[in-house]
């Protein structure tokens, strides 16, 4: 088991933090009991229909996980950074279906939906400021309107706490061969401001600079976080939370060649820290802001108001030189690179430079009642929620004069990249997109949470009505797309007195198809995919310590859109879509978390996804395996806390993450991405157990990927490939009271 702070438990949707929060007392790596992601209501994961993963504050730092897809790397279902490394945004898919930080139907903070932005303004959190991550898994449009059918993942924040509570954190952390290297320092503090507890703070703020797994791209981060509660009565709260984030520096994000990572180029390989861009053209910029509000009224024993709001910033600022086509093989076909290109190592490139703005404004209202009829409790819930956004996006192309269109200076040697300046740049950079978008969203849902001896059903409905419309600016060419969609749910659990649950439950998703009027055949709207899964499964609990879940399911995706199968030439210039297509993906998943009373901690998944195309207008493609989709995941760790004797306090321990095969290309023919297997390490020590004036000090070191492991996560094309995490070791001291 795991000694730390149970400093907030305040989950999304205005849960209340319990009366010892803050208390340093034992608790277990499953972390919560529930999640409100579930049901928006406090009922226990065990007794929910739908399948759901939590990963805690405490097993963030056991684990030693700084990014969102760092903690999620040990979660059944989901695949951290399916597109590569990115320092930008956290990109994870969940059973098969991107739900990350490029997944704009899928980011909610608190329970409430972050806004869409242009190409690179989203948001990124850092798991310092949070205080649990949750999956929700399968269609979730019941609950949360537009999202994709996969699932969801809602991430926490930290919150007031009724008793005293603090934390200082120093960290360092190395990449690949450890010759780039970043530190950082946070704090967190929190308690009552006066003495009868009904007003509470907390603040929380970070500050991080250095480098990062690519060369020559350096970071820094500044996090800060007040939030204070006011509680005058046990019947009501209100928090109010704020956050100020500004990231500066480059991106790891690259496009990388198929020839030397895919297979070998002149029989070598880039190597895993190389920067095949221009670094003095590699700048990412962002700022974001959030204020939010969460109120809690009982009217009533049985009747409940809750009020979640939040307003949402978001600014940023992007250039990058990336690729420009494959590995040239043959440097007589471009004249333009002279002859310092060298066949089978030179690669062109592009340049862009970008800006961006997002608003957002979410609210949910929502009203709970629990009454009884008869043999049956219920727990009533009514909700009506709101979102709105408004962002812009600018994107400039530079085109140097006498290289192919849209190229910048080639690189020469990407077994020995160097750079080639960027002193040209500016001035030769030409408008390439400019679009405005403004989104609204409005839900209206209900939901009835049954309890009938050991039965537990679950059933809810929900109708939304959307209407997004789009400019682009530089044609002056505008678009409004109007949806109205019914979405419902329906499962049941029944709970047996030796811990076994199994459960079974039917859900559906939308999501709004934003497709440009002149690239569709018909010159109408497309209508909104449409998701809808069936699940079974079985839960284990035995108290706090141990719980596990097999489940199995099918989700299936409709009205996808896909080419004109005649081939007909839309305005764009383009072959014309239509809205044909279906997707499939059946799974089965196992996860379990225990802490065990000799001091063990158990982190345990597996997962199996078989997906297909089940219909599109190129037959062709019908029963092929959707790209990006691994068939098989598994990964395990372990944690040994001693307990007794002299080497009390010391903990150790270590995980393997496996990924399985999968597809790059939606024709299952260009590009086979092999499994890979990682290693990843974890020594721990409590200096209290060894001097008792040391108490709440702690030294820990983690290392990810120790073997520092080359492989490609996926390739889409010949140049778009994608290297994962390489070595990442962690070092920190944390001094908790």
């Amino acid at each position: 088991m795991l000694s730390a702070g149970w400093s907030s438990l305040c989950a999304a949707q205005g849960v209340p933090a319990p009366e010892d929060a803050g208390k340093r007392i034992i608790v277990t790596a499953t972390g919560l009991s529930s999640a409100t992601s579930t049901t928006k209501t406090d009922t226990p994961i065990i007794e929910a229909p739908q399948s759901v993963s939590i990963v805690a504050r405490e097993e963030m730092d056991l684990r030693g996980a700084t990014t969102i897809a760092d903690a999620l790397s040990y979660t059944a279902g989901v695949q951290a950074e399916p597109m590569g490394i990115d320092s930008r945004t956290d990109e994870v898919s969940v059973r098969g279906f991107s739900a990350g930080g490029y997944s704009s139907n899928n980011n909610f903070v608190d329970g409430l939906r972050l806004p869409t932005g242009g190409q690179f303004t989203r948001f990124g959190f850092d798991t310092f400021g949070l205080q649990q991550i949750e999956v929700l898994k399968g269609p979730s449009g019941v609950l949360y309107g537009q999202s994709a059918p996969g699932g969801i993942v809602n991430i926490v924040t930290k919150r007031p706490t009724s008793s005293f509570q603090g934390e200082v954190l120093l960290q360092a952390q190395g990449y690949t061969e450890l010759g780039n290297w970043s530190g950082r320092i946070g704090a967190d503090f929190g308690g009552p401001l006066n003495t009868d507890g009904q007003i509470s703070a907390r603040l929380v703020g970070l500050a991080q600079h250095g480098g990062s797994q690519v060369n020559d791209v350096e970071n820094s981060r500044y996090y800060v976080s007040p939030s204070v509660t006011w509680e005058p009565t046990s019947a009501t709260s209100w928090t109010l939370l704020g956050q100020y984030q500004h990231d500066d520096g480059g991106a790891t994000y690259q496009f990388l060649p198929a020839l030397g990572t895919y297979e070998p180029s002149n029989g070598g390989y880039i190597a895993n820290d190389a920067n095949i861009g221009e670094p003095s053209w590699n700048n990412f910029t962002r700022n974001q802001y959030l204020a939010a509000s969460f109120f809690r009224h009982e009217i009533t024993d049985n009747l409940t108001f809750r009020n979640n709001l939040r307003y949402t910033h978001i600014t940023s600022a992007y250039r990058v030189t990336v690729l420009s086509g494959g590995t040239v093989t043959d440097c007589s076909a471009v004249p333009q690179y002279g002859p310092a290109c060298i066949d089978g190592q030179t690669i062109g490139r592009r340049a862009i430079a970008s800006a961006g703005a997002s608003d957002g404004f979410a609210i949910d209202n929502q009203l709970e009642w629990r009454v009884r009829t008869g043999p049956f409790a219920h727990t009533l819930l009514a909700g009506l929620d709101y979102f709105h956004t408004d962002w812009t996006h600018d994107r400039d192309l530079v085109n140097l004069p006498g290289l192919p269109r849209g190229q910048v200076d080639p690189l020469y040697d990407i077994f020995d990249p160097q750079p080639r300046g960027s002193q040209h740049y500016t001035a030769s950079m030409t408008p390439q997109v400019y679009g405005a978008a403004t989104s609204e969203q409005t839900g209206l849902y209900a939901q009835d949470e049954i309890e009938w001896g050991r039965l537990r059903i679950n059933i809810g409905g929900r109708h939304d009505w959307t209407s997004d419309h789009t400019r682009n600016r530089l044609t002056d060419t505008e678009n409004d797309y109007d949806a109205s969609k019914f979405t419902w749910r329906a499962g049941a659990v029944y709970l047996f007195d030796n811990g076994l649950a199994p459960y079974f439950s039917y859900s559906q998703s939308f999501i709004p198809q934003l497709v440009p009027l002149e690239s569709v055949l018909d010159q109408k709207p497309f209508r909104p995919t449409t998701g809808e899964q069936f699940e079974a499964g079985l839960r284990y609990q035995a108290g706090k310590g141990v719980y596990l879940t097999a489940g199995v399911f099918e989700i299936t995706q409709q009205n996808v859109q896909t080419s004109d199968p005649d081939g007909t030439i839309c305005g764009n210039g383009n072959v014309c879509l239509v809205q044909a297509g279906e997707a499939r993906i059946r799974g089965a998943e196992l996860e379990g978390r225990a802490s065990l009373g000799s001091g063990t901690t158990v982190i345990a998944s597996a997962t199996h996804l078989d997906s297909d195309v089940t219909q599109d207008t190129h037959d062709d493609l019908v029963g092929k395996s959707l790209p990006q989709v691994p068939s098989y995941m598994a990964s395990l760790f372990v944690n040994q806390r001693i307990v007794n004797g002299s080497l009390a306090g010391l903990g150790f321990g270590g995980g393997v993450r496996y990924t399985g095969k999968s597809w790059g290309d939606a024709m299952n023919a260009d590009f086979r991405i092999q499994d890979y297997t990682l290693f990843d390490l974890m020594l721990r020590y409590d200096l209290g157990e060894a001097n008792v004036a040391l108490e709440g000090i702690g030294l820990s070191l983690n290392a990810r990927n120790v073997a520092d492991k080359r492989y490609v996560v996926t390739c889409t094309t010949a140049a778009s490939c994608y290297y994962g995490q390489g070595r990442v070791v962690t070092a920190r001291v944390q001094f908790t009271w």
